[in-house]
């Protein structure tokens, strides 16, 4: 007879009922260490032609790894429950097994079954590098720096993602299970996963995410996983992953800047030029809460202002002073600026709250203009010449590329308003006038014939102003009015 059509009579395998059901890519016929801690029930199925009798009895031997283990004889028709047989405890050790069974007929014909091959195992899964210490994927300097904070939260998807060192052996079926709490050994049940078999080749990773963290609070926290397979192999509890947690979230209160030398409260200081004395310093308040991986720019102004600046850059020697230039502070004169500050950290932009800076102009100690041949008597005419000079001295904080303006009006000898005439027009400070003022080369000057239409015995007025923003607004110095004699 062919080997094919001996296969088909081989009799049903033996059944195991603890057999654990087979998954994808996971050993076959699996047994679990629950089922191998006492004898195991086998089950062999009836086959279908039985009769037994005294004169034709029916016998089974069962056989474990190709070894006898158990036998019966039948004279009388067999029952269900004489198909049961136990499997000693003793016999039950790790590896692969096979069950199978004969029977003989009463006309001494002999059929064997499939054989059952089942596998035990009894090995737990051994853990990785550092007793299988959890591994922070994302950012860990951060945490070891600051602990897992809100802010980290925010930055890395609202969880905290750890990577499972590589352990012995995983197979599809194991069951990871992690922990966190308060304790290094005694933490409560997060979640668990069961690995399938695309799992087996990839890194494994897993995510504590940020409300349960929330929810369980600040503090010193641990956390950590164990693994058991799909047999019921249980691995020692992974050594924890230790780590302050100050995760609830706090309003990042980045309040107004502090101006020491501005005077009001709230929103609205006053800041006079007549009192200020260099250094400018703009401080971030104690209270604003910075992270040293932040970046804080310092704002004054705004952009597409002539006196606009930023900064990011502190005072040397110190973290949150931040140095405004005083040419910055000047081109705001008679205006009101807005003061304030930003934090990046490196994915979002934060604004401080603003504050509102008038800043004052100088009104005391301001040069007054010179016009040549004019004392306490008034400016005599008949002498003068034909360009008369105008002079003006030197101010506090003057600085090129800042402009003057001087005007002359008067009243016309037939009593209506004279022309105003302009001495100078959005004139540009040079380096050179810092020093000297303006003017006292005698290039700047007034035609006597302006002058001479001008009544008699009669005030006329030098007008100055000085802008500190190239024009668009200007500060008004000391006016000069003395009498126009003959």
């Amino acid at each position: 007879m062919r080997q094919s059509d001996e296969s088909l009579l081989l009799l049903k395998p033996v059944i195991v009922p603890d057999l654990l059901e087979d998954i994808p890519g996971g050993e076959p016929n699996l047994l679990p260490v629950r089922a191998v801690r006492r004898p195991l029930l086998v089950s062999v199925p009836k086959w279908l032609i039985s009769d037994p009798s005294e004169e034709e009895p029916e016998t089974l031997e069962l056989q474990w790894d190709d070894q006898f283990l158990d036998s019966r004889c039948w004279t009388v028709p067999v029952r269900e429950e004489d198909l049961d047989f136990e499997v000693p405890v003793e016999k039950l050790v790790e590896g692969r097994h096979s069950l199978t069974y004969r029977v003989t007929l009463g006309n001494e014909g002999t059929e064997a079954s499939e054989p059952l091959t089942l596998y035990i195992d009894k090995t737990a899964p051994a853990l990785g590098g550092q007793r299988g210490r959890l591994e922070i994927v994302e950012d860990a300097e951060q945490i070891e720096r600051d602990g897992l904070t809100a802010r980290y939260l925010e930055r890395h998807q609202d969880r905290l993602r750890t990577r499972v060192p590589d352990y012995e052996t995983p197979m599809p079926g194991d069951i990871i299970t992690w922990y966190w709490g308060a304790s290094a050994d005694d933490s409560e049940r997060v979640d668990s996963r069961t690995l399938n078999v695309d799992d087996i080749a990839q890194p494994l990773f897993i995510d504590f995410q940020g409300q349960m963290i929330r929810e369980r609070q600040d503090g010193q926290r641990y956390a950590y996983y164990e693994i058991e397979d799909r047999a019921g192999n249980l691995s020692a509890q992974a050594r924890s992953l230790e780590m302050g947690v100050n995760a609830q979230p706090i309003p990042r209160d980045l309040g107004w800047v502090e101006i020491p030398q501005a005077t009001g409260a709230g929103p609205d200081l006053t800041l006079s030029m007549n009192a200020f004395v260099e250094p400018l310093l703009v401080e971030i308040p104690e209270t604003a809460r910075l992270f040293p991986d932040e970046t804080v720019t310092v704002t004054w102004g705004d952009p597409g202002d002539y006196g606009y600046f930023s900064t990011a850059e502190p005072q040397p020697g110190t973290e949150r002073h931040f140095l405004i230039p005083v040419k910055s502070l000047l081109a705001y004169s008679r205006q009101t600026v807005v003061v304030g500050y930003h934090v990046f950290d490196g994915v979002d932009t934060f604004p401080s709250a603003a504050r509102n800076l008038a800043v004052s102009p100088l009104s005391e100690h301001l040069p007054q203009v010179q016009l040549q041949g004019a004392d306490g008597n008034g400016f005599s005419l008949g002498p003068a010449p034909a360009l008369v000079p105008v002079r003006l001295g030197i101010w506090s904080w003057m600085a090129a590329g800042q402009q003057v303006r001087i005007t002359i009006t008067g009243v016309l000898q037939s009593g209506g308003d004279a022309q105003p005439y302009p001495v100078l027009e959005a004139h540009v400070v040079t380096p050179g006038e810092v020093s000297q003022g303006i003017g006292m080369n005698d290039s700047v000057t007034v035609p006597k014939t302006y002058l001479a239409q001008l009544r008699r015995n009669h005030t006329f007025t030098l007008h100055v102003g000085v802008s500190f923003d190239a024009g668009k607004t200007w500060v008004d110095f000391p006016t000069y009015s003395p009498m126009l004699k003959a």
